[in-house]
């Protein structure tokens, strides 16, 4: 697949904002790291309380990531998401766990982004788009080509027959000037 490419590497830290549905206000989400080796996407339950978005409950749920860190979810969030340095969002279900604890440095994770997620348009060189290209045609580059040379000529001829009338104009003042 050749979106593969573009796919951010694990234990990547990124900075997102969530927003629930039919709420106004977005919340920072800046302790947030993605996970290549998760299935699904983790958010600390106080975060998910803050969007005050419906948590629905589900059947427990375990997942692990790839530090090897063991997680238990009781209960789903769905939101719409966004990295602070992109303006493009994403529905996403977040599986709310009690606590994300940091493998180093202290702390907790505010979410845990799933494998397969859009990578940060701020780490992702800028990519062209194919419809901002137009293939070279050879017949158009010789029909712009024989104009210019055609422009040039009467650029060229214009330019010589301004000096020739200089010099008429000169030879004639220099002749008047001269009898006088």
């Amino acid at each position: 697949m050749a979106n593969e490419r573009l796919l951010q590497a694990p234990n990547t830290k990124v900075q997102i904002c969530v927003i629930a549905d039919d709420q106004e206000h977005a919340v920072k989400l800046p302790n947030t790291v993605y996970d290549g080796s998760l299935q699904k996407s983790l958010i600390s339950k106080a975060k998910a309380l803050t969007t005050g978005g419906p948590i629905q409950t589900r059947p427990t749920t375990t997942f692990i990531d790839h530090n090897g860190k063991t997680y238990t979810s009781a209960s789903t969030i769905c939101l719409r998401w966004y990295y602070e340095s992109g303006m493009q969002t994403f529905h996403e279900t977040f599986y709310v766990v009690d606590q994300s604890p940091r493998a180093t440095g202290g702390g907790e994770w505010d979410a845990l982004l799933r494998a397969g997620v859009e990578p940060d348009p701020g780490q992702v060189p800028a990519q062209a788009f194919p419809y901002g290209y137009a293939p070279r045609d050879p017949r158009r580059d010789e029909d712009q080509r024989k104009k210019d040379e055609k422009k040039l000529e009467q650029y060229e001829a214009e330019k010589e027959a301004q000096a020739a009338r200089v010099r008429e104009r000169l030879l004639k003042n220099l002749k008047t000037s001269g009898k006088g």
